[in-house]
């Protein structure tokens, strides 16, 4: 369970008065996603170059509460905290050395959270429900999404947003950044037409309300759930 309090309850626990943390206790050992990893800093960090803009493109406003799932070095989960400011930012990954980064950079973001898990587990992990979930380049390395995507749904509060981040479905040797193919191989990629039906059959609670191409080589699309 995540409390909006600053301190969290037993199991998971925020040291003293200091709600940005990592749950060292309870880290989970073990690598990515199949077929994701964490893009090296340097050029994701260029190639996303303002992330604020990105995030309020895909629709996040002031004072909602957001869960981002593989969120990696915090690169759009600390600019989000700043935007929604105080509202609640939880950010989770399963890589611990990399989310050790995203919380050395949020020391001074007291509204966001970070939490060493498998984002496939969170659902058992996390009892909070939130304004805003976002998803970023990982959608692809889901073993099952429909199933996560039904997961999701009870994790947002009622009118709340499901924002999923993909890379382009184009041949990987065509998205270049600084002079070399990025992102997952061809054949994992996820069109657009694709994301929209594994929602579908997921739930015909979450209705796509935003579709964006996100220059140079992704496309976002935002989901509102129904009531």
């Amino acid at each position: 369970m995540i409390s909006t309090e600053q301190r969290c309850p037993s199991p998971i626990s925020a040291p003293g008065n200091d709600p940005t943390w990592i749950n060292w206790i309870n880290r989970q050992q073990g690598g990515c996603l199949p077929a994701t990893s964490m893009p090296d800093r340097d050029w994701w960090v260029k190639l996303w170059s303002q992330p604020e803009t990105t995030l309020k493109i895909m629709g996040l406003q002031s004072g909602m509460s957001v869960l981002d799932l593989g969120c990696g070095y915090g690169h759009f989960t600390i600019p989000a905290a700043q935007i929604v400011k105080p509202a609640l930012v939880v950010g989770v990954d399963i890589d611990f050395p990399i989310l050790a980064q995203a919380q050395q950079a949020a020391q001074e973001v007291s509204n966001c959270l970070f939490l060493n898990q498998d984002i496939l587990a969170i659902p058992q992990v996390i009892t909070n429900q939130f304004d805003y979930i976002t998803i970023h380049s990982t959608f692809h390395g889901l073993p099952n999404p429909v199933e996560f995507v039904r997961q999701i749904v009870s994790l947002l509060k009622p009118n709340g947003y499901f924002s999923v981040v993909n890379w382009r479905s184009i041949p990987r040797e065509d998205t270049i950044w600084l002079d070399k193919p990025r992102g997952p191989k061809t054949e994992l990629r996820i069109s657009p037409q694709k994301l929209l039906s594994i929602v579908k059959a997921a739930t015909q609670r979450l209705v796509a309300v935003q579709q964006v191409d996100l220059h140079p080589y992704h496309y976002g699309i935002t989901f509102k759930l129904q009531n």
